[in-house]
C-alpha cells in the first residue's frame, strides 16, 4: 500500500484479494507437498476466485462396511479461507473430518480484516498446524493423535462458538490484523518502559549483589579521602617503642591485630562425619549392615553442607548386572560417576516398629516418613573432580567388590518428578576447612594428627 492510501476500505479489501489469494495459495500447496512424505491421506488445493475461497482439502477413505454391504467412509477434511463479498473480511474455517452417518459443524478458527492480514505473518502456519492437529482429533483410523490434539480440538470449538457470539454483536467482531491495533502497541510500550525503568533502578542493587559490597558503602569508599599522615602513622608504628618519660605522662602501646587466617564463614563451622560400611548384598553382609537408608538419612541430614565421608559399599552381587527397578536399592555405574538409587518404604506415622527394619543406629525413626518419594532418592558421587582438594578420594568397584568414599564432600539436593538426588561433589576448602578436615582424615586413619607451628607474638618479637 502507498503512502497515499489511509486505511483500507471495503472496496480495496475485495480489489486486492487476486493478489493475496495466489501467496494463499501457495502456502496451501506446500503443507500439502510435505503431508504428501507421511500422512496416510492426500491433500488437495482448490482456489474459486468467483467465489473467493481457497480450500486445502483432505481425500476421502473406508472405514468400515454398513450391514447393506456399502462401504462407510471418511472425509470431509478442509481448511477454508472464505472473502465477504461485503466488507471483505476473510473467515477461516475448519472442517473436521466426517462420516456418512452425518456432517460436523465446522469451526471458526478466525476473521482477518483483509487478504493482505491473512497472508502477512505466521497466520496461515497457525492456521494449517491447528487444522492438522484437529485432522488427526476427528479421524477414526489415525492412530498417531495425541490427547492434546482433542484437547485443542475442544478449546477452538468453543473459541469459535464465541467469535460467532461477539460477530452478532454490533461493532464487537475481533480482527485479526497484521499490524497490532493502537491500544495494543501502546500497552506494549508502557511494559517496555515499565520494564526498562525498573531495570535501571535495581541495576546498582545487582552490581552490589556482584560485588558485595552495599550501596552505601560503595559510596563512602569512592569519596572518602585517605588521612595526611598516614604515611607517617606507619612509619611510628614499626620503630620500637621508647620509654616514656615522667613529665609526658604513662604512654599506652595498642598492638595492630592481625589479620583473621580463617574465613568468618567457616570459623565456627564442625564438619560432620559420616562413616559405616553397607553392602548390597544382604546374603554375604558380613560385617557390613544391608540398611543402606541408614546413609541415606546421614546424607539428607548434612544436605547443603560439606561431610566429611568415610563409607565402604560392598557391590559384589550388583557389580555388572543390569539394574533391578523393582528392587528397594540399585546401583548406576555411568561415566563420571555412580548413582545408588534407593525406594523408602511408605510408612504410617509413629510406625516404628516398621521403621527399625530401614533404620537403625539412634537415628529418629519418625523422619523415616519424611523421607520418602514416589520415585525413590539418588545418590550420585561424582568422581571427576577429586582433584579440588588433597583429601576427596572415591573409589569405585576396588577389586570388583567395594565403593570407597574418603573425604570431604559437598552435599546438594535436589528434587524432580518426585524424585530426590542428592549429589556429591569434592569441594574446594579454605585453609581453616582443610585443616579440619585433615585432623578428621588422621584421626580416622589412625594417625596422630600433628600440631600447626604456632607463629610468635608481634609482642614477643619486640621484648626479644
Amino acid at each position: 500500500m502507498s503512502i497515499f492510501v489511509g486505511r483500507q476500505t471495503p472496496q480495496t479489501r475485495l480489489r486486492i484479494w487476486a493478489q493475496y489469494a495466489k501467496i494463499i495459495e501457495q502456502h496451501m500447496r506446500t503443507a500439502a507437498e510435505d503431508a504428501r512424505q507421511d500422512y496416510f491421506e492426500y491433500l488437495y488445493v482448490h482456489r474459486d476466485d468467483n467465489q473467493r475461497t481457497v480450500q486445502l482439502v483432505a481425500g476421502q477413505h473406508p472405514i468400515s462396511t454398513n450391514d447393506d454391504g456399502s462401504l462407510q467412509t471418511e472425509g470431509g477434511a478442509a481448511l477454508v479461507l472464505s472473502q465477504d463479498s461485503t466488507f471483505g473480511h476473510v473467515a477461516s474455517f475448519i472442517y473436521p473430518y466426517e462420516t456418512s452417518r452425518g456432517p460436523e459443524k465446522p469451526i471458526l478458527w478466525g476473521i482477518f480484516d483483509s487478504p493482505a492480514d491473512a497472508a502477512a505473518g505466521k497466520w496461515l502456519d497457525h492456521a494449517v498446524h491447528d487444522f492438522a492437529r484437529c485432522c488427526r482429533a476427528s479421524s477414526v483410523v489415525d492412530q498417531t493423535v495425541f490427547r492434546s490434539d482433542r484437547l485443542r480440538m475442544r478449546w477452538l470449538r468453543f473459541r469459535s462458538w464465541g467469535l460467532g457470539l461477539r460477530g452478532r454483536l454490533p461493532c464487537c467482531t475481533k480482527l485479526i490484523r497484521a499490524k497490532p491495533s493502537w491500544i495494543r502497541r501502546s500497552v506494549a510500550g508502557l511494559v517496555f518502559v515499565a520494564t526498562s525503568l525498573a531495570t535501571i533502578l535495581n541495576l546498582p542493587s545487582m552490581l552490589s549483589t556482584l560485588s558485595g559490597y552495599t550501596v552505601p558503602a560503595l559510596w563512602a569508599k569512592w569519596h572518602s579521602t585517605p588521612p595526611a599522615d598516614k604515611a607517617a602513622s606507619s612509619t611510628h608504628q614499626a620503630l620500637p617503642p621508647v620509654a616514656p618519660s615522667a613529665a609526658s605522662g604513662p604512654l599506652t602501646v595498642i598492638p595492630a591485630q592481625p589479620e583473621p587466617a580463617i574465613a568468618p564463614s567457616t570459623a565456627g563451622a564442625e564438619m560432620h562425619v559420616i562413616s559405616g560400611r553397607y553392602t548390597f548384598c544382604p546374603t554375604t553382609s558380613g560385617q557390613s549392615s544391608s540398611k543402606l537408608l541408614n546413609l541415606l538419612y546421614d546424607v539428607r541430614t548434612n544436605a547443603g553442607r560439606v561431610a566429611f565421608f568415610n563409607v565402604h559399599v560392598s557391590i559384589d552381587c550388583v557389580l555388572g548386572k543390569q539394574p533391578d527397578y523393582e528392587a528397594k536399592f540399585n546401583r548406576l555405574d555411568e561415566s563420571g560417576e555412580v548413582s545408588y538409587l534407593l525406594h523408602v518404604p511408605l510408612v504410617r506415622a509413629g510406625d516404628f516398629a516398621s521403621s527399625r527394619q530401614w533404620i537403625d543406629g539412634g537415628r529418629d525413626f519418625s523422619i523415616l516418613r519424611s523421607m520418602y518419594s514416589d520415585n525413590g532418592s539418588i545418590i550420585t558421587i561424582h568422581r571427576g573432580d577429586d582433584g579440588r582438594n588433597p583429601l576427596s578420594r572415591f573409589l569405585p568397584h576396588v577389586e570388583g567388590s567395594v565403593d570407597i568414599l574418603f573425604g570431604p564432600y559437598a552435599i546438594k539436593e535436589s528434587s524432580d518428578d518426585d524424585v530426590i538426588t542428592l549429589d556429591l561433589n569434592a569441594p574446594f576448602l579454605d585453609t581453616a576447612a582443610l585443616q579440619q578436615a585433615t585432623v578428621i582424615a588422621d584421626r580416622l586413619r589412625g594417625a596422630r594428627a600433628i600440631p600447626a607451628p604456632s607463629l610468635p607474638s608481634p609482642l614477643n618479637r619486640g621484648r626479644s
